[in-house]
C-alpha cells in the first residue's frame, strides 16, 4: 500500500525539500511516498535502557498525566496491582483525565496459571465499574480465528492465529514506544526497547487515533449486573462482528485503517505548508504499521524501502566492501521473512543480527509443548547461517546471542550507521519481531527515526552498546554443541508452524 502521489505535494514547500535534501534524509526520501512523517529536535527523544527505568517512567507518567493516558500492549500482567492501583490514584485525582487502554481480545481473557491469577480483563474490570466515565477498556480480536479454530483451539494455542501486538504508551503529549508489554518480567530482567518522546503533539495524537481507530473495531469491556464481581461482557458497537462476520469485518476495518493512513498523510503535508522554517527541527519520525488480516502492509514496504536505501550506498561508484554502511537488526525471536532474508542477503551492506540465545528466550522455562520453542528458533537460525555460508557472505553478515545470566531478550530494531559515522543516523524501534507472525498475522507499529542531532545519536548508539555488552558470536561450532540439537519431531513441527513464530 504505497501512497506515491503525494510526494508530489512537497514541492510547493521549499522547506521540506531543503531539509530532506540535507544527509542523512535525502537517502531515506523514499518514505516519504509509504509513511506519514514528524519533524522533530532530537533533544526531544529519550530513549532508556533497563527494565526498571521503563517501569519506574511509566509510573512517573501516569502520575503526571493530566487529561490523557492511552495505552496499548498485548496485555497487562496478572499481578500488575501496582500499575493498576497507580492509574486508579491518577484517575481519582483529576476528573478531567482520561483513561484508554487497548489489549488483544484473547490475551486479556485467558486466565493465569492458578487460580488466583486473574485475565487482564478481570484485573482492569475495577477501574471501568468505578470510573465508567473517564476508563475505556477495549480488546481487539483478530478476524482470523473464526469456527473451528474458535471452538476448539485451547487458550495460549490460540494465540498463534493472530494478536494485537503494538505497544504504545501515552502520556497528555509525550508518547513511550517500546516493544515490551505491562508485565512484571518485562519490568525486571526481559530486556526490550524503550523511547520517550517528550512535548511531541503531532506525532502523539498520530498514535492516540491509532489507538481510537483500531479501538473503533474491538469489542469494550463492560461490567455485567450479576453477583459475581469478575464478570464481564464485551460489547462492539456499530462494527461487523470479527468472529461471527469475519469477512464483513475484515472489509470494514481495512477500509478504517486505509483511510487512517491517507488522513494523516494529508494532514502531515498541511502542517508542513503552514510552517515558515524548518530550522529548528533535526529529526525526522515516520510511524508505519502493519495489519496484514486488515490488508495493510505499510511496515513491511518502509522496512523494506529502508534496506534498499542502504544497499544503493554500496552500490554507488563500485565502492568497497569496507564502505558498506552497517546495519545491526534485532529480534527477540529469529524468524526472518523471505522478503526480509533476501534483502540482507543481497544487501551491498554489512550486518549484525542480533537475536535471543536459546537460555535467553522468554520460552526457555515453559511448560508442555511451549518449551520446545526455543529448539526451533534455533533450527531457524542454524538454517539462515547455513544461508549466509551458501553465499559467501559470512564476513559480512554476523549472527549474534544475547545471553545475560537470569535475563531473557525481547528487544527488536534496526540501526544504521553511515559508513566512517561512529553513531547511528536511523532507528527502527516499535514492536515487530520482522518475523512471520509479525507480517502476516498480527497488528503491528513502529516508528522510523532519522537525526543528524549528534547528542541523539550517541544516545541511541550507547542503547545499542548496552545490548550488544551481553551478545556472543554464532559460528559453525555453536550449532555442533549438544544443547543445540534439534529433535526430528520439533523440526517437522517447525516447518508447519513457521508462520506463527
Amino acid at each position: 500500500m504505497t501512497f506515491s502521489h503525494n510526494l508530489n505535494s512537497f514541492s510547493s514547500n521549499s522547506f521540506i525539500n531543503e531539509f530532506i535534501d540535507q544527509p542523512p534524509f535525502k537517502s531515506f526520501k523514499d518514505l516519504l511516498k509509504v509513511s506519514p512523517y514528524f519533524l522533530l529536535n532530537g533533544e526531544q527523544i529519550r530513549p532508556l535502557q533497563e527494565p526498571h527505568e521503563f517501569y519506574e517512567e511509566l509510573k512517573a507518567q501516569i502520575r503526571a498525566a493530566k487529561f490523557r493516558i492511552v495505552l496499548a500492549a498485548l496485555y497487562i500482567g496478572h499481578s500488575e496491582k501496582e500499575l493498576v492501583d497507580t492509574l486508579k490514584i491518577a484517575v481519582k485525582q483529576s476528573k478531567q483525565l482520561k483513561v484508554h487502554i487497548l489489549l488483544d481480545c484473547m490475551r486479556a481473557t485467558r486466565i493465569g496459571q492458578t487460580s488466583l491469577d486473574k485475565s487482564p480483563a478481570c484485573l482492569l474490570l475495577p477501574l471501568v465499574k468505578e470510573f465508567p466515565d473517564q476508563v475505556t477498556v477495549s480488546l481487539y480480536h483478530t478476524p482470523d480465528l473464526t469456527g473451528i479454530l474458535k471452538q476448539f483451539l485451547p487458550p495460549r494455542f490460540n494465540e498463534g492465529i493472530g494478536l494485537m501486538h503494538i505497544k504504545s504508551f501515552i502520556f497528555d503529549h509525550n508518547l513511550m514506544l517500546s516493544g515490551a508489554n505491562l508485565n512484571h518480567d518485562y519490568f525486571i530482567n526481559r530486556q526490550d526497547r524503550y523511547m520517550l518522546f517528550e512535548r511531541t503533539l503531532s506525532l502523539t495524537n498520530y498514535f492516540a487515533d491509532l489507538v481510537e481507530t483500531i479501538a473503533s473495531f474491538s469489542y469494550t469491556l463492560k461490567p455485567t449486573k450479576l453477583i459475581d464481581e469478575d464478570s464481564y461482557k464485551l460489547v462492539l458497537t456499530n462494527q461487523p462482528d470479527p468472529v461471527t462476520q469475519s469477512t464483513l469485518f475484515r472489509k470494514s476495518s481495512s477500509l478504517i485503517m486505509k483511510n487512517f493512513i491517507k488522513k494523516w498523510m494529508r494532514r502531515c503535508i498541511e502542517q508542513i505548508n503552514n510552517t515558515n522554517s524548518l530550522q529548528k527541527f533535526d529529526t525526522v519520525i515516520f510511524p508505519v504499521i502493519q495489519m496484514c488480516p486488515l490488508s495493510i502492509r505499510q511496515d513491511e514496504l518502509a522496512t523494506l524501502t529502508v534496506l534498499d536505501a542502504i544497499s544503493r550506498q554500496g552500490i554507488k561508484n563500485n565502492v568497497s566492501e569496507d564502505m558498506f554502511w552497517k546495519v545491526f537488526f534485532t529480534s527477540g525471536y529469529f524468524n526472518f521473512t523471505q522478503k526480509y532474508k533476501e534483502k540482507i542477503l543481497n544487501a551491498m551492506a554489512k550486518f549484525q543480527l542480533l537475536s535471543a540465545s536459546p537460555e535467553a528466550n522468554g520460552f526457555f522455562s515453559s511448560k508442555g509443548i511451549s518449551k520446545h520453542l526455543p529448539q526451533a528458533y534455533t533450527l531457524i537460525e542454524k538454517q539462515f547461517f547455513s544461508d549466509i555460508c551458501r553465499h559467501g557472505k559470512e564476513h559480512l553478515i554476523k549472527i549474534q546471542e544475547y545471553k545475560r545470566p537470569g535475563w531473557t531478550f525481547h528487544a527488536k530494531g534496526l540501526w544504521c550507521y553511515i559508513h566512517g559515522e561512529s553513531w547511528p543516523s536511523l532507528t527502527i524501534i516499535g514492536s515487530s519481531n520482522y518475523g512471520y507472525r509479525s507480517t502476516e498475522r498480527d497488528l503491528e507499529a513502529q516508528a522510523i527515526l532519522i537525526t543528524n542531532n549528534i547528542q541523539l545519536r550517541k544516545k541511541i548508539h550507547e542503547e545499542l552498546e548496552h545490548i550488544s555488552e551481553y551478545t556472543e558470536e554464532v559460528t559453525k561450532e555453536t550449532f555442533q554443541k549438544s544443547n543445540r540439537k534439534v529433535p526430528y519431531l520439533v523440526r517437522v513441527a517447525t516447518r508447519l508452524i513457521k508462520t506463527m513464530l
